[in-house]
């Protein structure tokens, strides 16, 4: 009967099928651009309709909350994207445990002390030999002074901003009973807000809400920041809204001190050590406007993180101050090289010698 139609009337049949694939494609715009999941945030990124179209498809939406670790059981290889002085070009093996830690993690059963470390790359130590690896060395250092067992595990992940980590920390962590939880956050908060505007945005690679799917390279592209310069108009001339992003940062932080101290664990924040700071020349690929801005600010990230240390009482570790802003340490702009990760686990030991003490006294295992 169709096909008799279509014959009979071809040019009104394919007036209808054209109708009715120019409607589907109309609803379909139209559900897109409203869908309250694909709304641009007030005050942060731009998506193109494209991106949103590519959302929709590829999450049809089935969302879930991210949890930004490393893939179990996996072995990594990784060479650096270019050559740095103070650093080895060649490959490292950045491996992981089947819970997503660094290896070597966990290395002794019924420790007396679980340490964790949280945070992004700096903390990851990607481009450092496993055993030099600062949040597995502090560890070895106090274990060795206490003569108890101590563990000292690295939960941190390239990319990961104080969202991630509190995530890590109340769904991840929580079953280990950490003693102690070390937090370093700083140039992640900073760019996701600089130039996303919000932690819950829509960012393929980093946002807190995400979705299964196949084929994810297809659809992930590793330099997310900002597809568009829309966030120049928000930020760049706006100082409150640099004050708005500052005390987002700022409530990170005290929910994750907040969380911890509800489970009985001791939160301790650090600085983040950088050579950004003390850089006259400083820029990055945004432009000297930009950069100049982003360098003042990732400064009041740093100082923010010790403010809120002395408000909520609680244990600051002032990397930026005691790590020389010198590339013998950091290779580019804030990742360690093995001296910078031996250095830095000299002085974590150090100052989480108290706590370690305070610990043992107050619940021993």
């Amino acid at each position: 009967m169709a096909n008799n139609f279509l014959k009979k009337y071809p040019k009104i049949s394919t007036f209808i099928l054209s109708s009715i694939i120019v409607f589907l494609f109309g609803f379909l715009l139209f559900k897109i651009i409203t869908f309250d999941i694909l709304q641009d945030f007030e005050g942060g990124e731009k998506y193109s309709i494209y991106d949103k179209i590519i959302y929709q498809i590829r999450c049809n939406q089935e969302r879930h909350i991210r949890l930004r670790e490393l893939k179990p059981n996996s072995n990594y290889h990784r060479t650096p994207k270019q050559k740095y002085e103070t650093l080895e070009h060649r490959q490292y093996h950045l491996d992981s445990d089947n819970n997503g830690f660094v290896k070597p993690a966990l290395v002794n059963k019924d420790p007396q002390v679980q340490i964790f470390f949280l945070g992004g790359s700096t903390t990851e130590c990607e481009m450092v030999d496993p055993e030099f690896r600062f949040p597995y060395l502090t560890g070895r250092i106090l274990q060795e002074k206490f003569n108890i067992k101590i563990n000292s595990d690295n939960s941190a992940k390239s990319g990961n901003n104080s969202l991630h980590s509190i995530n890590i920390l109340l769904n991840k962590l929580m079953p280990f009973k950490p003693d102690i939880v070390v937090m370093m956050h700083n140039i992640n908060d900073l760019s996701t807000l600089f130039y996303e505007g919000s932690y819950w945005n829509k960012n393929k690679v980093i946002a807190p809400i995400a979705c299964d799917i196949k084929n994810r390279d297809n659809f992930v592209k590793q330099d997310q920041w900002s597809l568009s310069d829309d966030w120049r108009n928000r930020i760049l001339q706006d100082v409150k809204e640099q004050k708005r992003i500052t005390e987002d940062f700022v409530q990170n932080l005290k929910i994750f001190i907040n969380i911890a101290k509800a489970k009985n664990i001791i939160p301790v924040l650090m600085t983040q050590a950088n050579r950004i700071e003390n850089d006259k020349d400083f820029i990055n690929e945004r432009g000297q406007e930009a950069s100049k801005l982003y360098q003042k600010l990732y400064i009041k990230f740093n100082q923010t993180i010790r403010q809120v240390a002395k408000n909520e009482n609680v244990l600051l570790i002032d990397l930026a101050k005691k790590i020389p802003s010198d590339k013998k340490y950091i290779y580019d702009v804030v990742h360690f090289n093995k001296a910078g990760s031996i250095l830095v686990a000299d002085e974590v030991a150090k100052n989480l010698e108290n706590v370690v003490k305070q610990r043992i006294k107050k619940s021993p295992r």
